[in-house]
Formats: structure tokens, C-alpha cells, sequence
């Protein structure tokens, strides 16, 4: 792995920082899906209130995508970070003086889902101007896995504070876990734009350019329709954890942690794994993303078929390696397809997939199960999610066409 990124001081700065915020961001998605199923013990509640969480990026994020690439950088992610903090503090504090109940955490989990998907684009183009051109593709590497680890880790270690601790002095914990960004980004130091914003553009002109920069691109199209499956099924069942446990195997808190640590525990080897690889061009990380991108159903499948939380949990962690993986790879190869002028906008549309996946998974697993049953839903989906990856894998243009696996970075912008 290329590791040009650490030769920059402002960047590893950043990185201790954002490490610790977006292991706070994934610990409170779960500590939200807890709260549904402990006020509830519905999982169409439980998939609705994950889908709140996760749902704001399929409407809000392409414009923070545009945000992104034309406002002062520093400024927008100094306000999201504020942003997080006092939403968290408000709840909190709301819990201890009228309690929690249903529309008081569907109305947290919407709210840290608006906050989220303006996270990603600010936090991507922020990163890419924390050193020179040549650790570019360092810097977005190492951001990518530093995501992904927390996307899986950050749950795992939220089980363990929700047994130790509980949900409410957890929310405590993770607030305090923002602070180190909000006052690192006031002084750090980042590289001006390598491009001139057009101010007399129109917000809306500009959104339109980044979906069509999107579907000129068969490789981009190629990893967006892999990542919706992928999310939906894959991490609809990871947001959705405590049906799992509860709903399941009727167990509390340290089983949740037991699922949850293992699956940080397959994301952080999936990390590693990636992190020991060669170099490699676009194209190539996209065929690697592929291969997860059919063990994730099956991870599924095997899971729906599960009666026993020792298997359940060993599967769970074969679910985040491949997910993690998937996701690292596939994000890697979407940033290093993308030039700077359109990054902030196309990744959020990517971000919006991701994110948008998941949500739409967790409701579909919330309501199908409250019907048929838990275990029937996931054996279901896996074999139709199975089904459809693997036509996009026969003959979307990228596997008949191997030149569009190539990574041109001098790609042209689409006119």
C-alpha cells in the first residue's frame, strides 16, 4: 500500500482527529437502532428507524456534493462537526428530562442522517487538499479504509459500551469524540483548489453535471450498481444487528456486542488484507470489489439459515470482511477514476447509493420480517440479491469490454 499520505503532517493530524469522529457517527447508528427495538421490540420499527438514519443521503447528499466542491471547505466541515455535536447534546439532554420514546429517536435518527450525508463530501474534498498531487491517491486510500474500519469497528466497540455503560452515557461519550475535529480544522493547513469554482453557475446546473459525468462513465455506472446491491442487502443486515440478537436469539446487550465485535473483527481483516496488496490501477481493485460483491448475499443466505449465535456471529464477521472489502475497494476506484473538479460531487451520488442501499435494505428487513419471519427474510433477499449481482457481473459493459476496466487518470471531463 502506498503510504506517501503520512509524509504529510496536516494529514495525519487529520486522521487521529476524524478517526475518533467517525467512530463516534457509527457507534450512535447503533446505540439509535437499540433504542428502536428497546422502546419497541418491533422490526419494522427497528428497519424504519435505521432507514431514518441512512435515508436524508439519498435526498440531501448529491447537493452537499455540490456544496463541497464550491464553498470554503474548512467552513463546511467545521459546521458539520458543530452540527453533530449539538444534535447529540440536545437529545441527550431531552432523554433525561421527558425520557425516550418512539418519535423522539425517529427524529434522532433523521436528524444524524441529514448531518451524515453532508459528512461524506466535505470530509472527502477536505481530504484531498491535505497534501501535494503525488499523495493524492495515498490520501484518498488511506481515507477510504479509514471509513470503512470505523463503518464496522466503531458498532463493534458501541455493543460493548452499550453493556458496560448504556445507551444514553454512551450518546455522552461520542459527543466528546467531535470536539477533536472542531478545533483541529480551524487551524490546520490545506492546498488551495486545483480549479476555478464558477460562481455564476447554478446550484442545480451544477448537480446536473455530476449525474451526467456519472452516466458517461460505464466503469462508474458499473461500481454504482454493484455498491446498491451490495448495501442493501449486506449492510441492511448489519444496521439491523439487534433483530438479530434479540428478535433471534432473545439476548441482550453482550450478544449484540458479540455480533457487532465480530463484525468489526472481518472488517478490520478485510482492512488489512486490502492494506497488503500491491498498488493497483482502477480497474483491477473494481474486479476484486466484484468477488465481495457475490459473498455478501451468500454471507446472508448462510445467516438466515443459522440457529445457533456462535455460527450467526462467525458468519456476521465473514459479512463485514467482505462487505469492508467491497466497500474499500469499490470507493478506491471510484475516487481514483474522478478528477478534482467533479470528486465532491460524483462521490456524493456514490455516498448516496451507499448509504441509500442500506436504508432501503434495513426497511425492507424490518417490514418483510415483521410478515414472514426474521430468518425467512434474510434467506429470501440473499437469494434474490445472489440473482441480480450476478447479472450485473455477466453483462454490465465493463466485464465485455476489458478496456473499460483501464484507469485512464487523464480522463476528460464529459461536455
Amino acid at each position: 500500500m502506498n503510504l506517501s499520505a503520512f509524509n504529510s503532517q496536516p494529514f495525519r493530524h487529520y486522521l487521529a482527529c476524524v478517526s475518533i469522529a467517525l467512530h463516534g457517527m457509527w457507534i450512535q447508528r447503533l446505540v439509535v437502532v437499540w433504542l428502536a427495538w428497546d422502546v419497541s421490540g418491533s422490526p419494522a420499527f427497528v428497519g424504519f428507524v435505521a432507514f431514518l438514519s441512512f435515508a436524508p443521503t439519498m435526498i440531501t447528499g448529491p447537493f452537499f456534493g455540490v456544496l463541497a466542491d464550491r464553498i470554503e471547505i474548512r467552513l463546511a466541515v467545521f459546521s458539520n462537526y458543530i452540527a453533530m455535536l449539538a444534535i447529540t447534546l440536545i437529545f441527550v439532554i431531552s432523554v433525561y428530562f421527558f425520557g425516550v420514546g418512539r418519535i423522539s429517536v425517529a427524529l434522532f435518527a433523521t436528524a444524524i442522517g441529514i448531518v451524515a450525508s453532508a459528512n461524506h463530501p466535505f470530509r472527502m474534498a477536505f481530504a484531498a487538499r491535505l497534501g501535494n498531487k503525488e499523495q493524492l491517491s495515498s490520501i484518498i486510500a488511506v481515507t477510504v479504509l479509514n471509513f470503512n474500519i470505523s463503518r464496522l469497528v466503531g458498532p463493534a466497540i458501541g455493543g460493548i459500551l452499550l453493556t458496560q455503560i448504556g445507551p444514553i452515557q454512551t450518546l455522552w461519550l461520542t459527543s466528546l469524540g467531535f470536539l477533536p475535529m472542531i478545533f483541529l480544522v480551524r487551524n490546520i493547513v490545506i492546498r488551495p483548489r486545483d480549479f476555478t469554482v464558477k460562481k455564476e453557475q447554478h446550484f442545480l446546473t451544477a448537480l446536473k453535471e455530476g449525474f451526467s459525468y456519472t452516466k458517461k462513465d460505464p466503469f462508474i455506472l458499473y461500481i454504482f450498481g454493484l455498491t446498491i446491491c451490495v448495501t442493501m442487502i449486506g449492510r441492511g443486515l448489519l444496521e439491523t444487528l439487534p433483530i438479530i440478537a434479540q428478535g433471534v436469539f432473545d439476548k441482550g446487550p453482550n450478544e449484540l456486542g458479540l455480533l457487532t465485535a465480530s463484525a468489526g473483527a472481518g472488517a478490520i481483516l478485510a482492512s488489512f488484507a486490502k492494506a497488503a496488496g500491491k498498488p493497483q490501477e482502477a480497474g483491477s481493485i473494481g474486479f476484486l470489489g466484484a468477488v465481495c460483491s457475490v459473498l455478501v448475499p451468500i454471507c446472508v443466505i448462510l445467516v438466515g439459515l443459522s440457529n445457533d449465535i456462535v455460527l450467526t456471529a462467525i458468519l456476521v464477521a465473514m459479512l463485514g470482511f467482505a462487505t469492508t472489502f467491497f466497500a474499500t475497494t469499490m470507493q478506491s476506484a471510484a475516487q481514483l477514476q474522478l478528477t478534482d473538479e467533479f470528486r465532491g460531487r460524483v462521490m456524493s451520488l456514490w455516498t448516496m447509493i451507499a448509504m441509500g442501499g442500506g436504508a432501503i435494505g434495513a426497511l425492507l428487513l424490518g417490514a418483510i420480517s415483521e410478515m414472514v419471519g426474521i430468518l425467512a427474510t434474510f434467506i429470501a433477499l440473499g437469494g434474490v440479491t445472489t440473482l441480480i449481482t450476478a447479472l450485473i457481473l455477466l453483462f454490465t459493459s465493463p466485464f465485455k469490454n476489458r478496456k473499460l476496466m483501464r484507469f485512464n487518470h487523464r480522463q476528460k471531463k464529459p461536455k
